[in-house]
């Protein structure tokens, strides 16, 4: 990893110095050759599965990407495909990423409003994705946050040069989703008035993990777990399994697990401030969401789950479980803290109105084109 891929941080979901920090000792710890290259072992038992598995790990879009899949029967050739799999992420950052100057997101903010833009398939795409759910959700999600983030941003985190429009910090700003337009007969973008760019972080890394899916799946990879700092995508099952383990973290301690998963086939994203508070922001108001809580999305792909999260969190308990009560293709779990440092939290879902000990759930996609959840007490 050169010294650069430590600057240039894709703009996801909220991560702290110090973990950031973790993640970077344990990759520069590893020798060059080895840093995303898995062991020579015929595989390693894996806590997310019973079995072995092959993997491979690399430093993208500010988190380090994980991909693991049984071996099958050539275990250098799971290996390769895992590799590929993350050089597609690698390429998406390159389209995506807010923190690159030369990304084509960026350039696409640098343009003068109002002139219309023709951007790649994978770029609209993804525009395209956030502004359906910024209509779904009422605005909750909204991509066009990008001078709030901006102009909010803390000193240690100053964002890369000449990566948008300057925005005047003494405006009151607020998120305007409705003033971005799709032209799909160019496949071009147009900023009207009020939009000075857009933020791709609440959904670049669930599209990233779709994206890495396809990639596997059109190489006979049926099998895989794919990870991106915390969103995960289950593709199948292990052999002799239902599922692939995950758990959600508990909303401030996080990385003490607390509600148990077994996914197949769905993805699952947590929002949340326990790392780094008032890093997401309520559109509508143009502030930070102040919740010590969390708030998670299983969907039916990673896009969808990645940036639901987002919306769910900007919701809170109540609004979010009353939106998202009569969908077949979410699941949403919130996390309130305990008031005891050593309590459980306090549990709000959609999937089972248990709480405390014994909240478990079993998520697969059911239905004749897999549009639809299937939750189980697990």
């Amino acid at each position: 990893m050169d010294a650069r891929a430590t600057s240039e941080f894709f703009r996801c979901k909220p991560r702290g110095l110090l973990e950031v920090a973790l993640i970077l000792a344990s990759l520069l710890a590893l020798p060059p050759s080895t840093a995303s290259r898995p062991t020579e072992e015929p595989g390693r038992d894996s806590p997310s599965s019973a079995g072995p598995t092959v993997a491979r790990a690399r430093f993208l879009m500010g988190t380090v990407f994980t991909f693991e899949a049984p071996p099958g029967r050539d275990l250098r050739a799971t290996a390769e495909w895992l590799e590929g799999a993350l050089d597609e992420v690698d390429r998406l950052e390159r389209i995506l990423s807010n923190w690159r100057i030369e990304s084509e997101v960026s350039r696409l903010n640098r343009e003068d409003g109002g002139r219309s833009v023709r951007v790649s398939f994978d770029l609209y795409e993804v525009i395209e994705a956030s502004l359906r759910w910024a209509r779904e959700t009422g605005g909750a999600f909204d991509p066009t946050v990008e001078p709030l983030i901006r102009v909010n941003r803390s000193p240690e985190n100053v964002r890369a040069p000449d990566a948008g429009p300057k925005v005047d910090r003494s405006t009151r700003l607020h998120g305007n989703w409705r003033g971005v337009e799709l032209i799909p007969g160019t496949r071009a973008v147009r900023f009207r008035a009020g939009v000075a760019g857009i933020d791709l972080g609440g959904i670049g890394k669930g599209y990233a993990l779709d994206r890495a899916a396809e990639f596997l799946r059109a190489r006979g990879i049926a099998r895989a777990l794919l990870d991106a700092g915390g969103q995960t995508l289950a593709l199948g099952a292990p052999p002799g399994e239902d599922g692939w383990r995950v758990s959600v973290a508990d909303p401030v301690q996080r990385f003490r697990p607390t509600i148990p998963l077994l996914l197949r086939d769905v993805s699952v994203a947590t929002s949340g401030n326990s790392e780094r508070p008032s890093e997401i922001f309520d559109p509508a108001k143009g502030t930070p969401v102040r919740s010590r809580g969390s708030a998670t999305a299983i969907a039916l792909d990673a896009t969808s789950a990645d940036a639901l999260s987002t919306a769910l969190f900007v919701m809170g308990p109540s609004k979010g479980v009353r939106w998202a009560r009569n969908r077949r293709d979410l699941v949403v779990i919130y996390l309130e803290p305990s008031p005891r440092a050593s309590g459980l939290p306090r549990i709000l879902s959609t999937a089972n109105p248990a709480k405390g000990l014994g909240f478990a759930l079993r998520v697969s996609s059911r239905g004749q084109k897999r549009r639809i959840l299937d939750v189980q007490p697990w």
